[in-house]
């Protein structure tokens, strides 16, 4: 059949480039999808039997990143709000528990100091909500007990606001409080993720570096850094709460496309190639993505620039404000002229300054310029083809050295972005 046929195909691609597949592979059996999951396990067995070392290692890393991606805390927290969703506001105790059973079987098999530390302080009120529900589910839907929930929640509720106050957002994490195993990893068989070439030798993992720094955005992403056997760092971001599986496939897609590129002498000898970054997912909610260095997005050079020339950061917003002050009530046209007159009453040329500042000289400008030029009509020709949207400037980046435009944050392909509930982009 044609499964057994792709499941040999990765199974002779895994003996070639092990590196290659694996993360993948740990993804796929990873999924709720009861088949997919077991061909992916099918795979990984056969692997194990060529480089037992390798596959163990790579479970090991993957398992413990994703550990770190989302904290007992912080998964508590998502987990109640979630699920008081349910509950509240559609009725629904059944969906309710389905999500807090997966957190309360974790709760009860704790595995680092964080961990452990969790469970002491929350473990016997959860336990008791847990009972509450066991209690109410035991007996048929005619005779259940409505109480027994609210019981379940006036306990949940508690633990939710002493997470609050006992666990504020932590600025950096320690690899020994919440993943020791990652400290223990030395010169391993596994590469560096998203540096697998084949026509390149493996840098395999040296170590990890032992803290974690923490963003303070929405999500809360992890900076990460591994040290690879060639003598380099790696940083990447490690991400939670976001699958990167479609980020990945782009990556994919761009570098097709470079391929194509360099296969023509004009496209190849006025360098067009897009530039990529490494996105390699660890499950459908999580993931690493390759730190680019030497970057910065336009949102920021722009405030650098007007607040270093005393000018207001918010120009535009004024403008649009002072012409049409109640904003909010405008229809979607009303708020282009709006927008429209924001703009032909300001300069709009401030990233030009800005790059002319930053350029040592004019030989350096003229090259960072035309870079600049090119690498965004390459990139938005991609995304017109891919339907790529939620193009703010805090999404787009400029190398400081080569002026090339770096875009980021890819999930919004196929005009996702014009029919979401929130904001759709017209």
């Amino acid at each position: 059949s044609t499964r057994r046929l792709i499941r040999q195909l990765l199974v002779e691609i895994g003996k070639n480039h092990p590196h290659a597949i694996l993360f993948s592979l740990y993804v796929a059996a990873r999924s709720d999808h009861t088949e997919r999951s077991q061909a992916a396990k099918d795979v990984l067995a056969k692997l194990h039997d060529v480089f037992p070392e390798l596959v163990e290692e790579t479970e090991v890393v993957s398992r413990e990143l994703i550990r770190i991606t989302l904290l007992f805390p912080e998964m508590w927290q998502e987990a109640l709000r979630t699920a008081s969703l349910s509950y509240y506001g559609r009725k629904n105790v059944v969906e309710m528990m389905n999500i807090l059973r997966p957190l309360h079987k974790k709760a009860r098999n704790p595995e680092t100091l964080r961990e452990y530390h969790f469970v002491q302080m929350f473990g016997n009120d959860l336990a008791a909500a847990e009972e509450h529900l066991n209690q109410y589910f035991s007996v048929d839907p005619a005779h259940r007990n409505e109480a027994l929930v609210q019981q379940a929640w006036e306990l949940y509720y508690v633990v939710f606001r002493r997470i609050e106050k006992l666990f504020p957002k932590p600025s950096q994490l320690a690899l020994k409080d919440t993943a020791p195993i990652l400290l223990e990893c030395h010169d391993m068989e596994l590469a560096v993720p998203g540096t697998y070439d084949p026509d390149r030798e493996i840098i395999n993992i040296e170590s990890f570096d032992p803290i974690f720094m923490v963003y303070s955005s929405k999500q809360h992403p992890r900076r990460m850094e591994i040290r690879g056997s060639d003598g380099n760092s790696y940083t990447f971001l490690l991400k939670g709460r976001e699958d990167l599986r479609q980020d990945e496939r782009v990556m994919q897609l761009f570098g097709l496309i470079n391929s194509l590129l360099m296969k023509d002498n004009e496209t190849a000898r006025r360098s067009l190639a897009i530039e990529r970054f490494p996105v390699v997912p660890l499950s459908s909610n999580s993931g690493l993505i390759g730190f680019y260095p030497d970057c910065e997005n336009i949102n920021n050079i722009i405030r650098y620039y007007r607040e270093s020339h005393n000018q207001p950061v918010n120009l535009e917003q004024r403008m649009a404000l002072q012409f049409s002050p109640n904003w909010d009530t405008l229809t979607v046209m009303q708020k282009v002229e709006s927008f429209e007159y924001a703009l032909s009453n300001t300069p709009g040329n401030d990233l030009q300054r800005a790059m002319w500042y930053s350029a040592p000289n004019a030989e350096v400008w003229l090259e960072r310029r035309t870079n600049y030029t090119r690498s965004l009509a390459v990139m938005s020709i991609a995304g017109y083809i891919l339907g790529l949207g939620d193009r703010h400037p805090s999404n787009i980046l400029i190398h400081e050295h080569t002026g090339k435009v770096v875009h980021i944050d890819l999930g919004d392909c196929f005009e996702m972005a014009a029919y979401r509930d929130k904001f759709p982009e017209k």
